[in-house]
């Protein structure tokens, strides 16, 4: 299938690498336009080309997820630039690790302030465009620790379980608008954010299998696994899709 998305426009934050560029790389090549959101410029390459190759789908917008202004310039810029807001992806987040004992209260703060609060105005802000377009898809990039627990990561799994009840409340609130909201949950997937984790290890090759031994098949996704199903969520094929979490994580849950 083709143009799945054509029409569409779409927010996608944290999207210089990892998953939020597979999404921004997909939702292009369904038809969408596209504006990507990150700290950082693009470090995904195939994304970097794109966004110099098609400047009239895909564009580029510095943005800080914590910072209200950022995120209203984001979605501003998209509704500006193209005339109404269909999607947003939050994928913007940090690795948060660390058992409770051990983290700082700034440690945690900073995880939410990524993890829960981008997502809380991603959310806030897209939602009067929505109500204007006639409706959206509202999709949120969770994790596998958004369902059960998961070791020294006690800030993480927090914000993510944040994220996903988030999701259902905003699905409840603003079903009568026609707005579907989503939660994603990821297994491990080999992007920028794990090899960090593992690469700054006192043991990278234990860290490694740690990864590895979490997946039934021993080894991690893609950042296209994720993508392909944020694709599903924001099209019209998901559209009595609402309230509840995509897990896409490779058996990890199925133990």
């Amino acid at each position: 299938m083709t143009d799945r998305l054509k029409g569409k426009v779409a927010v996608i934050s944290g999207g210089a690498s990892g998953i939020g560029a597979a999404t921004a790389r997909l939702f292009v090549a369904e038809g969408a336009r596209v504006i990507v959101a990150d700290l950082q410029e693009p470090l995904d390459t195939a994304l970097a080309d794109l966004l110099v190759s098609n400047p009239e789908a895909a564009k580029f917008r510095r943005c800080d997820v914590s910072v209200e202004a950022d995120v209203v310039a984001a979605i501003d810029d998209a509704v500006a630039t193209w005339g109404r807001l269909d999607t947003t992806v939050a994928c913007a987040g940090v690795p948060g690790q660390g058992a409770a004992a051990d983290i700082t209260a700034d440690h945690w703060d900073r995880t939410f302030a990524i993890n829960a609060r981008g997502v809380f105005l991603f959310t806030k802000y897209a939602i009067p465009h929505m109500i204007k377009a006639g409706g959206g898809s509202i999709i949120n990039i969770s994790s596998a620790f958004g369902i059960v627990g998961g070791p020294h990561f006690a800030a993480y799994a927090a914000s993510k379980g944040a994220v996903r009840n988030f999701s259902k409340a905003t699905a409840i609130d603003y079903v009568g608008h026609g707005i579907r909201s989503n939660s994603v949950h990821p297994g491990y997937i080999d992007t920028p954010m794990v090899q960090n984790i593992v690469n700054n290890a006192p043991d990278t090759g234990a860290a490694q299998s740690m990864f590895n031994a979490l997946q039934p098949g021993g080894r991690g996704g893609v950042p296209e696994d994720i993508a392909w199903g944020c694709v599903y969520l924001a099209s019209d094929e998901a559209r009595f899709v609402t309230g509840t979490e995509l897990v896409i994580d490779g058996g990890l849950l199925a133990r």
